[in-house]
């Protein structure tokens, strides 16, 4: 494993606190180096942007609990505005194309489906961007 960071710090954000969590541990089991924060909402990760993580994977639908959170996309472009090097992963169940090119349009380094095989490729995606 060559990372630039040796213990790059990691923020998911996603409503569901369990999937956050499966990320989390599968993450932390593939390179004990991790320093992983997890936000419940778009708005309480742009309040700790400044702490400056190595990679964001952000959930595209993040108002199925708080219905009046900020979207996915809109807290891309809210991330972007602050840091356009930051590396973001988008992560949704959305199987569109249409939506997995307006979040690359908007700045997403990439777009993974949420499936068996998405942590494999989220973690193969923090080892090539950070």
């Amino acid at each position: 494993m060559t990372m630039k960071n040796q213990n790059p710090t990691l923020f998911i954000v996603d409503d569901e606190p369990l999937l956050s969590e499966m990320l989390s541990d599968y993450l932390s089991e593939q390179y004990s180096g991790f320093n992983i924060i997890s936000f419940p909402t778009g708005e309480s990760c742009l309040e700790k942007l400044h702490e400056n993580p190595d990679a964001i994977v952000l959930d595209f639908y993040l108002n199925s609990k708080e219905k009046d959170a900020s979207n996915g996309i809109d807290i891309l472009k809210e991330i972007k505005k602050r840091n356009s090097t930051l590396p973001v992963i988008m992560l949704s169940s959305q199987k569109s194309y249409g939506v997995a090119t307006k979040t690359i349009m908007y700045g997403a380094v990439h777009y993974v489906i949420k499936g068996e095989d998405a942590f494999n490729e989220i973690y193969e995606l923090i080892k090539a961007n950070v």
